[in-house]
């Protein structure tokens, strides 16, 4: 369940600080879409010239490393912008033949790669950095606004992310546990952060807190969270290991259909 609370953060400026808490919930809600996608659905594009869920994930780690050397000053972000961000970037053409057969776990650990040089470069910045005027596209702009920009077009892409689902057939129809799960650390493993009261989750036993150690006799805790293909249709049971302080149980829950 993404934060909603946009606040202060060791070794960040107040400014910073919410600004990295909005990408942060930007970027949750944007591998929320792609959770447990295949290769193949990672690939699909429906009409032949639009752009694929891999080539938007790959454009927004390479939209989010141009803009690291934009806004540090570097004289040539172009030229220094390493190659393989190159096809993400650019998308097109180039995208659709070079962004192919790749598993989630590329895009995720490229994402997480940028983000990780994101978090270095604006925890050595202030905000009178971000907010210095500087020119942009022509007019004058700030650091602020580019960072903004780059969130706002993740965004964009999350909602086409989203449309893409309804034509993956394996994605269409999903029921619900009524269980918000998360990372446990480091992205990997799962743990169960809150169940809605009624739900299939809570009546099968699951509790906030909970530590999901398997998934239908799957180990999962070192695999990472939006790997894993949590969905299924209505009707459709899984059996989930708890770890609690008093043990390990197993819990069967039974998706129902999702409101509305």
């Amino acid at each position: 369940m993404p934060s909603t609370l946009l606040s202060d953060r060791p070794g960040f400026t107040p400014m910073i600080a919410r600004l990295i808490g909005m990408m942060t919930y930007t970027r949750e809600t944007t591998l929320e879409a792609v959770q447990g996608w295949t290769p193949e659905e990672l690939d699909l594009i429906p009409d032949g010239h639009a752009n694929s869920a891999g080539m938007l994930l790959a454009h927004m780690a390479a939209m989010e490393r141009i803009y690291q050397l934009i806004s540090d000053g570097h004289p040539d972000p172009d030229g220094t912008l390493e190659a393989h961000h190159w096809p993400g970037l650019n998308l097109g053409q180039q995208g659709r033949a070079e962004i192919r057969g790749r598993p989630l776990r590329h895009y995720l650990e490229a994402l997480a790669q940028v983000r990780a040089g994101t978090l270095a470069l604006l925890a050595a910045r202030d905000d009178a950095w971000l907010d210095e005027p500087l020119p942009l596209w022509g007019d004058t702009g700030n650091r602020h606004f580019m960072w903004f920009h780059v969130f706002e077009d993740e965004i964009n892409h999350r909602g086409q992310l989203r449309l893409l689902r309804r034509h993956q057939p394996g994605q269409q129809g999903l029921g619900t546990t009524g269980a918000w799960l998360e990372p446990l650390r480091d992205g990997l493993g799962v743990r169960c952060r809150m169940v809605h009261e009624g739900s299939p989750a809570e009546q099968a036993g699951l509790r906030g807190g909970d530590e999901i150690v398997a998934i239908d006799g799957a180990d999962v805790r070192d695999t990472l969270f939006h790997e894993l293909r949590l969905g299924a249709a209505p009707g459709v049971s899984s059996t989930y290991r708890v770890r609690r302080a008093s043990g390990e149980l197993d819990l069967t829950v039974t998706r129902v259909a999702r409101p509305g």
